[in-house]
């Protein structure tokens, strides 16, 4: 019960006590009074119940009330715990919302990213395509276009189409070292249409000229695969030595490298290509393999007298050094010559061409002119550089002989050369003053 009502009970019980307590103190005393003691006793055990009661009333009464209070207390703690988490819901749910934002924003700026992105690999690989580059492919895709190339190259050279063979043989190099086998195999059938031996008189079904020969080749890691593979066929690593000076947008150093170890390691003509080519590969290192070469070899007389005549350009000390121990002690007496002519070069005795290279069965070798030789006349004429002797010969009529006179040995000598290709090389050599 509510404390109004308990209230009200207690006092009604206290006023009929009093009522009862009244009507025996002032009511006439009855002649028997066990009867009232009686009463008076049960009264008494009454208001003693109802002071019991009222207190027993009063102290529910007032745990109810603590109670109360404490529920009121956890009702208003609740009110502010429930209160607070919907603020840090309200809050979380904005900031959700606020970060939803953003990674959609941020998503569809990425999706945008890949788009371009995607449209600008395709445009890159439809320009690399367009101009045959092929190395971004991944191997199998590789492994697909050699074989479409090889196909395409077939097709090119059976009808003779002079201009796709060539091409399918470019785009082939473009493929990088997994293309570089069947580039070769390739660039081997175009060659020997044009001519490997004797060069240039090949069948021509192609009608290679000798411009487009020499740029069958076009990429210099093609090269470089076919100089340090020792499978590769001869003939590539010959055509590959003769091109190396002319791949001046590559290290020279590099170069020197290739086609020293080439000389060191090669045979026969391989070794003379690779005289030729360090004689116009403008690096140190040239001096010093020609110098190794000359020294250590004596296999191949032909490849140390040119590369004895090459030294002497280098005009180094170690080439010094080389010729002078060719001069002295060279198990070949033609090389032992060519290196005593050569000594000239270091301070010659007269202005002219000193002749470093007499092709085989030429008409300068059948005339008797030698290594060493220095030029200085021909057919009458003072000649002191290879362009004097052209210009002179352009006015010697077809099939006339003609007289040269060489330096040899501290003398004159006139020799008498037969008409065509002289077959000579040589370098302009002065006297020291």
């Amino acid at each position: 019960m509510d404390k109004a009502t308990t209230s009200s009970v207690v006092g009604t019980i206290l006023g009929l006590v009093a009522g009862i307590g009244g009507m025996l103190l002032f009511s006439p005393k009855p002649a028997d009074d066990s009867g009232l003691s009686n009463r008076v006793t049960e009264i008494a055990r009454e208001r003693d119940d109802a002071v019991s009661e009222r207190e027993k009333s009063e102290a529910a009464l007032a745990d109810a009330s603590a109670k109360q209070k404490l529920a009121e207390q956890t009702a208003r703690e609740l009110a502010d715990e429930l209160s607070k988490k919907a603020d840090a819901k309200g809050d979380a749910s904005d900031a959700a919302k606020a970060l939803q934002a953003k990674l959609d924003k941020l998503k569809a700026e990425t999706d945008e990213a890949l788009r371009q992105k995607d449209a600008r690999i395709d445009k890159l690989e439809g320009v690399l395509d367009d101009n045959g580059i092929f190395e971004y492919l991944s191997d199998e895709e590789i492994a697909a276009r050699i074989v479409e190339l090889d196909a395409a190259f077939s097709t090119a050279f059976t009808g003779k189409d002079k201009k796709a063979a060539m091409q399918a043989l470019w785009d082939l190099q473009k493929l990088g070292p997994k293309g570089y086998d069947k580039s070769i195999e390739v660039w081997k059938k175009m060659a020997e249409d044009f001519g490997l031996d004797p060069w240039g008189e090949g069948p021509g079904e192609l009608g290679l000229n000798m411009q487009e020969y020499v740029s069958l080749i076009s990429n210099f890691g093609l090269i470089e695969y076919g100089l340090t593979n020792p499978e590769v066929d001869s003939s590539f690593r010959i055509a590959g030595i003769y091109g190396l000076p002319w791949w001046s947008n590559e290290d020279s150093a590099k170069r020197a490298e290739l086609a020293g170890n080439a000389l060191l390691r090669g045979s026969g003509y391989e070794s003379v290509a690779a005289v030729e080519a360090l004689k116009d590969i403008n690096d140190p290192s040239s001096a010093r393999y020609l110098a190794d070469y000359v020294t250590s070899n004596s296999d191949n007389p032909a490849a140390r007298k040119a590369a004895v005549m090459v030294l002497a350009q280098k005009n180094t000390e170690v080439a010094w050094a080389a010729i002078k121990d060719a001069a002295e002690s060279d198990p070949d007496e033609s090389v032992k010559q060519a290196a005593q002519g050569a000594m000239q070069l270091k301070d010659p005795a007269v202005a002219g061409v000193l002749i470093n290279f007499v092709a085989d069965e030429s008409q300068a070798a059948l005339a008797g002119i030698k290594l060493g030789d220095i030029m200085t006349h021909y057919n009458g004429v003072r000649i002191k550089t290879l362009n004097d002797i052209n210009t002179a010969k352009a006015d010697v009529e077809p099939g006339q002989n003609v007289q040269v006179v060489v330096h040899r040995e501290g003398k004159d000598v006139t020799l008498t050369l037969g008409p065509g290709q002289i077959g000579i090389n040589g370098v302009a050599v002065t006297p020291k003053e």
